[in-house]
This record gives C-alpha cells, sequence and structure tokens, in this order.
C-alpha cells in the first residue's frame, strides 16, 4: 500500500537520443536536500524501439531497469526492483538510457522525474550477507549457476518460486544471476537464515550488447556500460576478480538477433580469457539448443583451453519464471545441473571448485547419468580439472546410470575412443602415451552422438620415466642399457686388438 508523501518537485526530461556513437546517452537532473524519495517514469515514443534504463546518484549506481517499463523507484528504505534503498543525496543525479535497439529515428522518449519528501514504499527486509554454511564434508554438489528473480526487469521468479522448484530439482545451490544488478542480494540475505536446504549464491548478470556473463561471488555492482567512457570487458573482468569473485561467459554462441539482443558472446578477442573461470557449455531447454548452440559454446571452450585457458565447464538454465513458462522450449531451473566437486556448500567453497575446475555439467538436469574421470600416473592421482605429470597416463571413467549411451573420450578436443555401454554402471580404462606438448583429456556420455554429460577437463604434463630423460618407458630403457653394454663390449676388444 503506497503512503503518503508531499511531491517536492516534478521534473520534465522530454528528450531524443542524439545521434553520436555510442550505447549509452545520460540525462541529468538536480536533487535538492530534504528528498525521501525518487520516481522516475520512461518510455520510449516509438514501439519499435528498445530503450533500457538505469539510475545513478551522485556517488554512484542506484539501479537498472532494463527494459522494464515500471516506474524506477528508490527511497530510503525501500526500492523498486532493480533498484537500490539507501539515503538520498543532494546533488546531481542520472538516468541512463541504453540503445538495445533503434529503428526509427528520431528516437524520442519521455522521461518524468518526481521528488517526494517521504517514501511511500513500505520498508523492505534487507540484510548483509552472512556467509552461510548449509553442509559440510567434500562431495559434489548440484547447482544451476544462472537463475533470474523478479528483479531482474525481463523476469518475474519470488525467491520463494525458485527455491521450491530447485529442490524439486533435487539442487543444493542456485546463483541468483540477475540482469546488471545487486538489488536482488540483500533481500536473499534476509530470507536465507529460514532457507535450511538451499544455498543462494550472489551473482549478477553483467549484460552487455555484445554479450552476457555472470559474476558470481560478488557484492556490489559492476559496470556493464562498455563504451561508455572507455569501459571495455577487461576492466569488467578486474572489477569482478578485484571484488573476489569469479567469471562465467553466459550462452556464448545463443544469437537470436532480435530475439535476445547482444546475447551471444562478441567479445571473444577482447576478454582476457586467463581471468575468466567458466563456459557455459549448455545453456536452458536441452532440446532446443543441442543441435545449434551447444556445439558452437563447446567448440569456444575447447578452442580457448587449447590455447591454455583451464576454464570450467559450466551450466545454467537462464530461468526467468521459476518454470512456470509451458511449452516445449521453456527453461526450468535445474535444466541444465552443473556438479562442483566443493570441500562443503558454502559460496566461497562452490567457487573454489569452479576455479579449480571440478565440474560436470548434466546437460538435460539432474536425472542425466552420472560421469567421474580420474587419471593415475605412477604414484599421483589426479581428479576432474587437476594437472598431473607422466610420461604415460592411466585414465579411469567411472558411469552410473548409462546403459544405452556411449562413453567417449576425447583427447586435445578429439574423439580417442567411445564404447557403447550396456548397462547402467561402468568402469572403464585407458592406458596412453603422453605428449612431448602435453594433453587434454575430458570425457562424455553421448545419445545419438550428442552430449549428455559432460565433464571438465583433466591436464597431463610431460614427465621423463624414472631413471633418465630420454626414454617414455621401462623397455625404452631396457634398450638403452643393453646398447651401452655392447659399446663398452667393443671398445674392450679394439682395446686389445
Amino acid at each position: 500500500m503506497l503512503l503518503v508523501a508531499a511531491v517536492v518537485a516534478t521534473l520534465s526530461l522530454d528528450g531524443t537520443i542524439p545521434a553520436q556513437p555510442g550505447d549509452y546517452v545520460a540525462v541529468t537532473f538536480e536533487v535538492p536536500a530534504g528528498v525521501a524519495e525518487i520516481q522516475v517514469s520512461h518510455q520510449s515514443v516509438s514501439a519499435a524501439n528498445i530503450l533500457d534504463w538505469g539510475l545513478w546518484d551522485p556517488d554512484g549506481f542506484r539501479g537498472w531497469g532494463g527494459g522494464l517499463v515500471d516506474d524506477a523507484i528508490v527511497g530510503e528504505n525501500a526500492a523498486s526492483r532493480g533498484y537500490l534503498p539507501g539515503p538520498i543525496p543532494a546533488g546531481t543525479w542520472t538516468v541512463m538510457i541504453g540503445k538495445a535497439k533503434l529503428v526509427d529515428n528520431p528516437a524520442d522518449y519521455t522521461l518524468t522525474v518526481t521528488l517526494r519528501d517521504a517514501e511511500t514504499e513500505p520498508a523492505q527486509s534487507r540484510a548483509d550477507f552472512a556467509a552461510p554454511v548449509l553442509a559440510t564434508g567434500a562431495r559434489w554438489y548440484r547447482g544451476d549457476f544462472h537463475v533470474h528473480s523478479f528483479q531482474s526487469g525481463d523476469a518475474s521468479a519470488t525467491f520463494e518460486q525458485i527455491h521450491a522448484l530447485a529442490r524439486t530439482q533435487r539442487l543444493d545451490f542456485v546463483a541468483l544471476s540477475d540482469h546488471n544488478t545487486v538489488s536482488q542480494q540483500g533481500l536473499i540475505a534476509a530470507l536465507q537464515p529460514s532457507i535450511s536446504d538451499l544455498l543462494f549464491i550472489r551473482a549478477a548478470e553483467i549484460t552487455t550488447y555484445g554479450g552476457h556473463a555472470n559474476g558470481l561471488g560478488i557484492s556490489d555492482y559492476v559496470d556493464h556500460r562498455v563504451g561508455y567512457q572507455g569501459r571495455d570487458i577487461a576492466g569488467i573482468v578486474a572489477d569482478v576478480r578485484a571484488q573476489g569473485g569469479i567469471i562465467s561467459v553466459s550462452h556464448p554462441a545463443l544469437d537470436l538477433a532480435n530475439l535476445c539482443l547482444g546475447c551471444a558472446w562478441a567479445h571473444v578477442d577482447d576478454t582476457p580469457w586467463d581471468d575468466v573461470s567458466g563456459i557455459e557449455i549448455q545453456t536452458g531447454n536441452y532440446d532446443a539448443t543441442i543441435g545449434l548452440f551447444t556445439p558452437r559454446a563447446i567448440d569456444l571452450w575447447e578452442t580457448q583451453v587449447a590455447a591454455g585457458h583451464h576454464l570450467a565447464a559450466m551450466g545454467g538454465s537462464d530461468d526467468h519464471r521459476a518454470g512456470t513458462d509451458t511449452g516445449p522450449r521453456a527453461a526450468r531451473i535445474g535444466q541444465p545441473t552443473t556438479l562442483v566437486y566443493a570441500d562443503e556448500l558454502s559460496e566461497s567453497a562452490i567457487l573454489d571448485g569452479i576455479r579449480a575446475g571440478h565440474t560436470i555439467v548434466m546437460m538435460r538436469g539432474p536425472d542425466d547419468p552420472m560421469l567421474e574421470l580420474t587419471a593415475d600416473a605412477g604414484d599421483a592421482h589426479a581428479m576432474i580439472g587437476d594437472t598431473i605429470a607422466g610420461h604415460q597416463v592411466t585414465l579411469t571413467a567411472q558411469v552410473t546410470g548409462g546403459r544405452g549411451l556411449s562413453l567417449v573420450l576425447y583427447r586435445n578436443g578429439e574423439a580417442t575412443d567411445t564404447v557403447p555401454l550396456d548397462s547402467d554402471d561402468a568402469t572403464q580404462t585407458w592406458n596412453l602415451p603422453t605428449s612431448a606438448d602435453g594433453d587434454r583429456y575430458h570425457a562424455e556420455l553421448q545419445q545419438n552422438y550428442l552430449p549428455v554429460t559432460v565433464t571438465s577437463h583433466i591436464f597431463v604434463t610431460f614427465a621423463p620415466a624414472d631413471g633418465g630423460g630420454c626414454c617414455n618407458s621401462g623397455a625404452d630403457a631396457g634398450w638403452l642399457v643393453v646398447a651401452v653394454a655392447v659399446a663398452f663390449a667393443l671398445r674392450r676388444r679394439r682395446r686389445a686388438a
């Protein structure tokens, strides 16, 4: 229920998007002392144009609604979705307009700012992040790294709906990756103590007009406005890491033109891949994406790993409505499911697991079969994500629930062996020499040549066999001993002669 407040001033800031280059336009207005709430009403005059909207105060970010047509409201104790409550400082405020799609020119807009001396929105329950630990013990934890709540301008899912659906999918965690905002974080931090069976991970989907990436484990807004005042992808990645977070590229091959503006990753050449932790190899509904977008996402993952960047395979549903969308192409939380091997169920442990590459993606969802891959070389043992050294390596794949599928081992991006599975549970081993430049391996369970479960890589660096640097096997070392003995005998015969 709206409360009563007096209007201090009403400002009409109608205008036209200027023709100068760049994707963002700043419209400023002055706020006097004594204002307790600001309401911004905005819309594009042309129905063919799509404009995004955000708000900055004199000290920085106050919210991003994107294409949301609802009014933006910020007050000291409450804010509309996508926006942050807090003190209302006097000075110059800015409405930021993003040029999401311009068809009709001139691109006119209407913009009205209302200043009030008291708040009209009821106070919201928010809290600081408390770093909860919901379970202990090292194991594979299941989750979804790409879930939107109603705090995204294009989403409607409540936290309660997200929690309920995630638990029906037997998930341990979800990342609330709302578009270009952290407004969800204080709200979910207040709710988390009452939820003991699902961990909410802090996140934001940093949504640019040239691609999206999830900043995981961050507390503060990361400026998404690529091209504005020199902002670039390297700066975004650096800011995520400076907060102790990690970054994962979202749906990198999802090129849907106007159906999903800027969804494909066009920043490939500008991305500092050494500082990126993961790539979504599967996003959303399996049947709708597996034949077109998924192969290209996997290709990008393999290409960057081949270039020396250790990137975890990741997946996310990109669910916006907690499974209430219907139809064969609808995305639902947990489809796909990403498994992370972590020491405990906490945000920091899950992020550490991703950094280590300890991930498996169940491409269709949590009911997909389990696939683990390990490596042994001498006394050394490695799991998915690890690096091991040896002149040869023994790889072991363990499958649970894989009857009727094919187990495929990939070496340096190429399928090196395919094993049909005629039982649910299976164990397969390979003894393989190590290339001089090293190798990388990952395994897949496939159905009709399409991936169902995909592991991240194990990396193998070459190390000579014990006893010398010239030889790659015990047999080679034996031939060396024989050769030395023959040479010694011939030398003695020449001396006797």
